[in-house]
């Protein structure tokens, strides 16, 4: 399955997203980390875009979460500390739940940033 929606860049739209991908991964036994990590996506691509953003979601060994934005630059990708006290941040949340995630910028100014779930 290779499934994409494209939203505009509203706060509004972060529980669409995050319904979306969860009906499109139904029976998925991780399905609630996928809609966390939709959520946490969407919500920076909300803030740091203005536009529309893409939400992509590929399930074939592994479930691929991807959102692409217009934000023109890479997300943050510092290090999260997670013993730290202090309550994670999005990126930071979808690190701690993903076995991998990532970012690609591409010339047109799209940020794609990503994650992958496995069963």
């Amino acid at each position: 399955m290779d499934e994409a929606i494209t939203l505009p860049a509203a706060v509004a739209m972060v529980p669409v997203a995050r319904r979306a991908t969860g009906a499109l991964l139904a029976g998925f036994e991780r399905v609630d980390e996928a809609e966390l990590i939709a959520t946490e996506l969407v919500a920076s691509a909300v803030r740091a875009s203005a536009g529309e953003i893409t939400v992509r979601v590929i399930n074939v060994d592994v479930v691929r979460i991807e959102v692409t934005d217009q934000r023109g630059r890479y997300p943050r990708d510092a290090d999260i500390s997670r013993t730290d006290e202090s309550a994670p941040d999005a990126l930071g949340l979808v690190s701690a739940v993903a076995e991998a995630m990532g970012s690609a910028r591409r010339r047109s100014g799209e940020c794609t940033t990503w994650a992958e779930l496995r069963p």
